[in-house]
C-alpha cells in the first residue's frame, strides 16, 4: 500500500554524509486522522533511505507523566522539560518509527519562537534527536507559521482524497505563505478503484494561489517525496539540508514542478 519496494538512494546512502537531525513541517488537515496513510507513506520512503523517522504529532496531547525511558510513551513536552533526554530516533520495539504526541510541547515552543525567534525554537525542538533522525512535524498551518515563520522553510501540504481537500489545501497554503514559509502541494497516489483523481484539486488550489496570492506553488509527486524532503529539510542551523548526491541520482526526474 505504501509503495516502498524501490530504494531511492540505494547506491548513494553510504556516500551521503550525515548532517544531524533535520525537520520537515507537514500541515495537518481539518481531520488529522485522515492524513495517517499520507504520513506513513512519507515515513516509509524516508526509512528506506536510511533515516530514523520521528513523527511529532501536534494533534495529540502528551500524557501527564512518563512511564518508560525508551521513547515508547515519550511526548515532546517531556523532552523539552528534561535536558538529559538525547539521541532519540530509533523506533520502539514492534513499531516502524517513533511517534510522539506534541500538542502541549508545541504550545511551549511557540512561546519560545515568539520570545527568542524561530531559530532558537527549531534548535530546541531538534536537540533531543539523533544525527540520523528526520523529524516530521505534523501540525496545523497556524502553529507551523508561529513556530517557523521567517525561516523560508518548505512546508508540505497534503492533498488527500476527501471532500474537504480543496478548502483544506488552499487554506493551509495561504496561511503558510503569509507566515513566510514556502508551501508545497503533495498529493497522495492511491490504489483505489476507481482511481481517486486528485489532479483537479491540485490544479484548482494552484490556480487560486496564482490568482489570489501571486504564488506559483510547487507540486511534489508521491514517488519523489523522499529525495525532496531530504533536500529541503531544516537543520538546527536553520538552513535546508542539501543532498547533492541524491539530487544527481534523480537527475532524470524533474525535482521542482
Amino acid at each position: 500500500m505504501f509503495e516502498i519496494g524501490h530504494d531511492q538512494a540505494a547506491g548513494l546512502r553510504a556516500q551521503t554524509p550525515v548532517t544531524g537531525a533535520a525537520l520537515m513541517p507537514v500541515t495537518s488537515p481539518t481531520q488529522p486522522a485522515r492524513a495517517y496513510e499520507w504520513l506513513c507513506t512519507l515515513a516509509a520512503h524516508l526509512t528506506a533511505m536510511g533515516r530514523e523517522v520521528v513523527i511529532i504529532d501536534g494533534s495529540a496531547p502528551e500524557a501527564s507523566a512518563r512511564h518508560e525511558r525508551d521513547g515508547a510513551h515519550l511526548g515532546l513536552l517531556h523532552t523539552l522539560r528534561d535536558g538529559s533526554i538525547a539521541g532519540l530516533g530509533a523506533a520502539p520495539e514492534g513499531h516502524e518509527w517513533l511517534v510522539m504526541p506534541a500538542a502541549q510541547g508545541l504550545q511551549l515552543l511557540q512561546q519560545t519562537a515568539q520570545a527568542a525567534g524561530p531559530g532558537v525554537a527549531l534548535s530546541r525542538l531538534l536537540s533531543p534527536f539523533s544525527a540520523d533522525a528526520l523529524v516530521l512535524l505534523f501540525a496545523t498551518a497556524p502553529v507551523l507559521g508561529t513556530l517557523l515563520g521567517g525561516l523560508s522553510a518548505r512546508a508540505l501540504v497534503p492533498v488527500l482524497p476527501q471532500t474537504q481537500a480543496t478548502l483544506d489545501a488552499y487554506g493551509a497554503l495561504k496561511q503558510l505563505h503569509q507566515a513566510g514559509l514556502s508551501p508545497v502541494l503533495a498529493p497522495l497516489d492511491t490504489d483505489a478503484e476507481p482511481p481517486l483523481a486528485l489532479q483537479p484539486v491540485v490544479d484548482s488550489v494552484a490556480d487560486c494561489a496564482e490568482r489570489h496570492l501571486g504564488l506559483s506553488v510547487p507540486v511534489w509527486p508521491t514517488h519523489t517525496w523522499g529525495l525532496r524532503v531530504l533536500d529541503s529539510a531544516l537543520s538546527r542551523h536553520q538552513t535546508p539540508v542539501r543532498r547533492l548526491a541524491d539530487r544527481a541520482a534523480a537527475a532524470d526526474q524533474p525535482l521542482w514542478s
